[in-house]
């Protein structure tokens, strides 16, 4: 069998994150309603050897937002986007997002939430229509709230999906057509909701572990949700599902009840060890999972009671992790590499805050390196400012909202600085939940706390209107 040398592997890896024609599932900021998806079949020990593909047929390329010229700024809330955008607010906390008027009590009907988060675009088949979903980024009540879009894009109805909880950051869409909201506390727990549905339809899943959960992310393939945790020493989590069951949308879907909860270690950083050379960071490593102790404890609290005995608690320090998607090669061009049992089918990507990185870890052959950084992305003067969520668009533009006070959507571009797509002035928020209508038209995104100069900063929603000439793959 041929094999590739391992500057071919990483070059793949890199035109995989920048979209490349791969099938793309978005843990904060993408997902489909479950009529719309088809769940991939389980793993087939039959299936042909898979080719060698030529790394020509997989380049390295910018996606169309990076042809975006300088910014403007617009009349709303004096946001700055680039010249032949538009933006306008969708929702604002206290008020109906349908008559968009001033609705403290909710006497009119649902108003918008408080600090809205991480959020995900769900198509409806009926209409042609689509729910945008948002996180409340609350200690106090929580939960999810949906505004329901028909086919021109006008709201025809808000409504909340989730109750009394805390804190919900960000999360992930599922195959099967649900969103998983995570809590970022001490004993944050996942729950599912249905984007159409109601608060007594969602579950609570504490098989997914008691951490501070950031971003969540499925692969039917390997029965396996991907999760990241917001903390300077948090760890990279994955749970095995024992099985299938029927979702709440009435499609398959994994049973995130029963299965086992493991964590991440880095080999050579196992038991809280950190990758401080980035350099070395960025060399392919061998990685396992081990089961994690207590999983139905807080997990910070399991680690320290760990390290006060022993020392030292099970997985490698990732620093902040953030924003988490899956990317796919097609079935019918997935190479193998040097070093790698298996094809390259499906990797992990994840961003940590804590340290500006991006790791890649490859699904089937338990690999991780750092794929891109600070150094490598942008010019060293204009760094990226705490990478939070992560967005790709359906064009394949990989779009990082930050959590510093620069307050910008930023493009990545390959081997070019970064183009920032939005900045809102002002500083004292952060911006979060971008994500794209299916046909990459829209881009819904908040402002956690509004925009600079309100007197009660607590949230505002925001949709911008992207060209076609920017949503046009290159090269078609």
């Amino acid at each position: 069998m041929t094999t590739r040398p391992s500057l071919t592997r990483r070059t793949l890896i890199q035109a995989m994150f920048y979209g490349a024609g791969a099938s793309v599932l978005i843990a904060c900021g993408g997902g489909s309603r479950g009529g719309a998806v088809t769940p991939a079949p389980p793993v087939d020990p039959d299936v042909p050897e898979p080719p060698v593909v030529p790394a020509t047929q997989l380049p390295l390329s910018a996606g169309p937002l990076a042809a975006i010229g300088p910014l403007v700024q617009s009349k709303v809330d004096g946001i700055f986007i680039p010249e032949g955008f538009s933006i306008r607010r969708v929702a604002r906390h206290l008020h109906n997002p349908r008559t968009g008027l001033p609705d403290p009590l909710g006497l009119l009907g649902y108003h918008w939430h408080v600090f809205p988060d991480g959020g995900a675009v769900f198509p409806v088949e009926d209409d042609g229509g689509w729910v945008y979903v948002s996180n409340s980024e609350t200690p106090l009540g929580g939960g999810v709230g949906a505004l329901r879009f028909d086919a021109e894009g006008q709201i025809v109805d808000a409504y909340r999906i989730l109750n009394n909880t805390r804190t919900n950051c960000a999360g992930g869409a599922t195959p099967w057509g649900t969103w998983l909201s995570c809590e970022e506390v001490t004993d944050g727990r996942v729950y599912e909701c249905h984007p159409l549905g109601t608060p007594s339809q969602a579950v609570a899943h504490p098989a997914l572990g008691i951490f501070r959960h950031e971003a969540a992310a499925v692969d039917w393939h390997t029965r396996t949700v991907f999760m990241t945790e917001d903390r300077g020493d948090g760890r990279f989590y994955r749970f095995r599902s024992f099985g299938e069951t029927t979702s709440m949308t009435g499609q398959p879907a994994l049973d995130l009840a029963n299965g086992v909860l493991e964590v991440l270690e880095v080999e050579g950083f196992e038991n809280g060890g950190y990758q401080d050379d980035l350099a070395q960071a960025r060399l392919l490593k061998k990685v396992r999972w081990v089961p994690v102790i207590n999983p139905d404890q807080p997990q910070e609290n399991v680690r320290a009671t760990l390290e006060a005995s022993t020392g030292s608690a099970p997985g490698t320090v990732f620093r902040g992790g953030e924003g988490l998607w899956l990317q796919y090669l097609p079935e019918d061009a997935q190479p193998v590499v040097a070093g790698s049992p298996n094809p390259l089918r499906a990797v992990a990507f994840f961003a940590c805050k804590g340290d500006n990185r991006v790791y890649a870890l490859d699904i089937d052959n338990d690999q991780i390196e750092v794929v891109f950084d600070n150094e490598q992305l942008i010019a060293p003067d204009a760094p990226f400012n705490d990478v939070d969520n992560v967005v790709v668009s359906p064009s394949g533009d990989v779009v990082v909202a930050e959590d510093g006070e620069q307050m910008r959507l930023m493009v990545m571009v390959p081997n070019q600085p970064a183009k920032v797509l939005v900045q809102v002035p002002g500083g004292g928020s952060e911006l979060t939940g971008p994500a794209f209508t299916p046909d990459g038209s829209r881009l819904y995104f908040s402002s956690q706390r509004g925009p600079s100069g309100d007197l009660v900063a607590t949230g505002v929603t925001y949709e911008l209107t992207v060209p076609a000439a920017f949503r046009t793959p290159v090269g078609t």
